[in-house]
C-alpha cells in the first residue's frame, strides 16, 4: 500500500466525524481503494474511545492524553515507517474526503514516488466559504493566499493546513517530525518552514478543492477563549523563536489592531481581552520571559470542543 491515512479525533465519537463518514461513503463505493490506502484513527481525547465499529479496516490508537496534531502525526510517521508506507495522508475529524480526492492523491503518490524534493502534495482548502490554504509566508509575519488558478511546484516559503495534505514520510523524518512544542496551533507552519529550510518543495494540486472547518474562521460557533489563548501563545512563541527583531516588534501593531477589531465584531469580548493581554505581554515582558511562560503553558492541553457555539466535550 502507498498511503497511510491518519484521522485525528478529539472529544468526538468516530461515527460523528465528517471525515470518517466521508471515508465510509468513499470506501463503500470503491472498496478497491483499500488496496492502496490504510486507515489509522488516532484519538486525542482525555478519555479515549475503546469500542469502534466501522465498515472498513482500521487501526485505533491513543495516548490517553491530548498530544495534539503533532503527537498524532509523529506517531503516524513511525507507524508508516514500520509498515512500509511511503506517504501519509493527514486528516482531522472535520474534513470532507471525496472519491475524486482520494483517487487523485493515490495518483500523486505514484507520480512523485521518485521525486524526493517534493515533500508534500496539498490541495486548495476552503473553510466557511473562504479559500484559506495553501499560503505563501511573507515578511512581517504576513501571508498571501496562493491563487486558486495556480497548479504545480511551489518553491517559495509557503505552508498548507495539515488536514488533506499528502506528506512524504521520509521528508518528515528528515526534518525531525512535527514539533512537540507547536503541538496544535502553528504545527503546520512549523513543519512546512522546516521543509523549506531543507530545500524541499510542495506541489499544489490545483485540481483538488477540499472543504475543511477551521476554528479561527468562525469565532462565534467554533472558537473558544481557551483555544484562542493557545493560538496566541503559539503565535507569540513562533515569532520570538524564528523571526527577526523588527518583525517581532511589528507583532505589537498586529495585536492592537486585532483587539480593536475583535471588540467591535464579536459579542464575546473575551477574545478582545485575550488579544489585549498578549499586546501588553509583548510590550512589558522580555522575549525570554515570554518563552518561559509559553513553555510552562504547554502542559495545559484540555481544550473544550466547540460545535454550534456550544461546548460538546
Amino acid at each position: 500500500m502507498q498511503i497511510l491515512a491518519v484521522v485525528v479525533l478529539y472529544k468526538q465519537a468516530p461515527e460523528r466525524s465528517q471525515t470518517i463518514q466521508s471515508l465510509i461513503d468513499v470506501l463503500g463505493r470503491s472498496p478497491d481503494l483499500s488496496d492502496s490506502v490504510g486507515i489509522l484513527l488516532w484519538d486525542n481525547s482525555p478519555v479515549p474511545v475503546s469500542q469502534v465499529s466501522l465498515p472498513f479496516s482500521f487501526d485505533l490508537q491513543s495516548s490517553g492524553r491530548n498530544v495534539g496534531t503533532s503527537g498524532a502525526y509523529n506517531f503516524a510517521m513511525q507507524s508508516a515507517e514500520a509498515r512500509g508506507f511511503p506517504w501519509l495522508l493527514l486528516l482531522d475529524q472535520d474534513t470532507r474526503v471525496s472519491l475524486e480526492f482520494l483517487r487523485a492523491m493515490i495518483g500523486y503518490s505514484e507520480r512523485f514516488r521518485d521525486a524526493p524534493e517534493i515533500a508534500a502534495v496539498v490541495p486548495f482548502i476552503f473553510s466557511h466559504g473562504a479559500l484559506v490554504s495553501p499560503r505563501r509566508l511573507l515578511s512581517f509575519n504576513r501571508v498571501r493566499q496562493v491563487p486558486v488558478t495556480f497548479s504545480g511546484i511551489c518553491k517559495d516559503r509557503a505552508y498548507a493546513v495539515n488536514s488533506a495534505t499528502l506528506m512524504r514520510v521520509s521528508a518528515l523524518r528528515e526534518v525531525g517530525g512535527y514539533s512537540e512544542e507547536f503541538w496544535l496551533d502553528l504545527s503546520d507552519v512549523y513543519v512546512f518552514r522546516a521543509f523549506h529550510a531543507k530545500g524541499k518543495s510542495i506541489y499544489v494540486a490545483g485540481d483538488l478543492h477540499v472543504e475543511h472547518s477551521i476554528a479561527s474562521m468562525d469565532f462565534d460557533t467554533e472558537m473558544s477563549p481557551e483555544r484562542y489563548r493557545n493560538f496566541l501563545a503559539a503565535e507569540s512563541a513562533y515569532i520570538d523563536l524564528y523571526l527577526p527583531a523588527l518583525e517581532r516588534a511589528a507583532q505589537l501593531v498586529r495585536l492592537l489592531v486585532r483587539t480593536i477589531r475583535q471588540y467591535r465584531r464579536y459579542k464575546n469580548k473575551a477574545f478582545a481581552a485575550i488579544a489585549w493581554e498578549y499586546f501588553f505581554r509583548r510590550l512589558f515582558l522580555t522575549r525570554a520571559q515570554r518563552l518561559k511562560d509559553w513553555r510552562r503553558q504547554l502542559a495545559k492541553r484540555d481544550i473544550p470542543a466547540i460545535a454550534g457555539g456550544q461546548i460538546v466535550g
